[in-house]
C-alpha cells in the first residue's frame, strides 16, 4: 500500500472517529429554583446522561425565570426563521408552560384542586393518558420524556382561611400573565383572581392592594420568599405539581438511537427519585417557613371535606366553558371515571 493512501485512509478513520464521538449539547430551561433538591437531581441526570453516552450527551441547564419565564422559553423553543436551529433544546416546564407549549395536550386538566388523594393515584392516572399527552406534544414537534412530582401545593394567603368561602373572597393569582385563561376559568368558579408576571408576583404580594394568595409547593414558597407576607399556609395538599421534561424532536434526533432507552431509563430513576424525598422536602420547607413566622392552618377533616366537595363542583364549571379549554371537561371526565374505579377497589 501507497504511503499516500495509507494516510488518506487513516485520515478518514480519524474523521469519522471525531464525527462519531462529536458532542451534542442541549440547552434546557429550567423551571427549577437555585441550590434547590430539584436543581440537585437535575445536575445528577446531567452527569448519568453524560456516563450512559460517554461524555458524547451534554445536558446544560438555564434558569427559566432569567429566560423570560415560561413564556419566554416556549418561543425560544421555536425557531426564530425557517430553517434555523431554535434557541432552546427543551426544557422542564410547569403544565403552565407545558399547555403554552401544546395546548392540545390538556394537561393543565391534571392540576386540578383536590382531584388527585396520592402519589399512587398520580401515577394511576399518568399511565393512563401518558400517550395522549405525549402524541400532542409529538404534534408540536416535541418529544415528553419524563414527569417529575415536585411536590403538593398548598394556598398561602395574607390572613387565616378555613373554608372556600373566605377564599373566595380574596385576590388570587393562579396563572399569572402566562397563562391568563387559568385565572379566567377560576372566576368562572367564582373567585377573584389578578393575572401577575411571575417576577412580579412577591412585589404584589408585598402590596396592601395586591395579590393576597397563591398556592405554590412548598420549595417556591419558600425559595421566592412568598411566606414573608403571605403569613397562613392550609396544611391541606392541593394539587401535584408536576414538571415535564420536553425536548424539541429535532435534537432528540441528534442522539444515537443505541443510547435512548437507558437515557429514558434514567429519566424514569430520576422520577422515583422525586416521588422519594418529595414528601420529606414538603415538610421540610414547611418547618423551615413555620421558624420564620409562617402560620400553618390545620383544618378539621369536616373543613377539608367542605373544600374538597366545593372545588369538585368549582372544578366542573371550570371546565364547562364553551369558550376557554384550558381545563378540558372530557379529560376530567376521564381522570374522575379512573379515580372512581380505582377508589371503589
Amino acid at each position: 500500500m501507497k504511503k499516500s493512501t495509507f494516510v488518506f485512509i487513516l485520515f478518514c478513520l480519524l474523521s469519522l472517529s471525531c464525527f462519531a464521538q462529536k458532542k451534542i449539547t442541549l440547552k434546557i430551561a429550567s423551571v427549577a429554583p437555585a441550590r434547590s433538591a430539584w436543581e440537585t437531581e437535575q445536575k445528577a441526570l446531567a452527569a448519568e446522561w453524560s456516563r450512559i453516552t460517554n461524555g458524547q450527551v451534554v445536558l446544560q441547564f438555564y434558569n427559566t425565570i432569567a429566560l423570560g419565564g415560561e413564556d419566554g422559553v416556549v418561543q425560544k423553543m421555536r425557531p426564530l426563521r425557517p430553517g434555523q436551529p431554535a434557541p432552546l433544546d427543551g426544557a422542564i416546564f410547569t403544565n403552565i408552560g407545558a399547555y403554552e407549549l401544546a395546548p392540545e395536550s390538556n394537561i393543565l386538566t391534571l392540576a386540578m384542586p383536590f382531584l388527585f388523594k396520592n402519589q399512587e393515584e398520580v401515577d394511576l392516572v399518568l399511565e393512563a393518558l401518558s400517550s395522549e399527552i405525549s402524541d400532542a406534544m409529538k404534534v408540536q414537534g416535541f418529544e415528553l420524556l419524563g414527569w417529575f412530582n415536585v411536590g403538593w401545593a398548598n394556598f398561602y394567603t395574607k390572613k387565616e382561611i378555613r373554608t372556600p368561602e373566605e377564599l373566595k373572597k380574596i385576590k388570587l393569582s393562579v396563572g399569572g400573565v402566562t397563562s391568563s385563561e387559568l385565572g379566567k376559568a377560576f372566576q368562572r368558579a367564582g373567585y377573584m383572581t389578578e393575572d401577575v408576571p411571575n417576577d412580579k408576583i412577591l412585589q404584589s404580594i408585598k402590596s396592601a392592594n395586591g395579590v393576597q394568595g397563591l398556592y405554590t409547593i412548598p420549595m417556591y414558597a419558600y425559595a421566592s420568599q412568598y411566606h414573608k407576607s403571605l403569613n397562613y399556609v392550609l396544611n391541606t395538599a392541593i394539587c401535584p405539581v408536576l414538571a415535564n421534561f420536553v425536548v424539541s424532536e429535532a435534537s432528540w434526533n441528534k442522539i444515537p438511537n443505541q443510547y435512548k432507552d437507558d437515557l429514558l431509563a434514567a429519566v424514569k430513576q430520576s422520577e422515583e427519585k422525586f416521588i422519594g424525598f418529595q414528601q420529606k422536602t414538603d415538610k421540610e420547607y414547611l418547618s423551615l417557613m413555620e421558624k420564620e413566622g409562617l402560620h400553618i392552618v390545620n383544618l378539621t377533616e369536616k373543613e377539608i371535606a367542605v373544600f374538597q366537595e366545593t372545588l369538585k363542583t368549582d372544578a366542573l364549571l371550570m371546565s364547562e366553558s364553551k369558550t376557554e379549554t384550558i381545563i378540558n371537561y372530557e379529560m376530567y371526565q376521564k381522570i374522575s371515571a379512573i379515580l372512581k374505579k380505582h377508589r371503589e377497589k
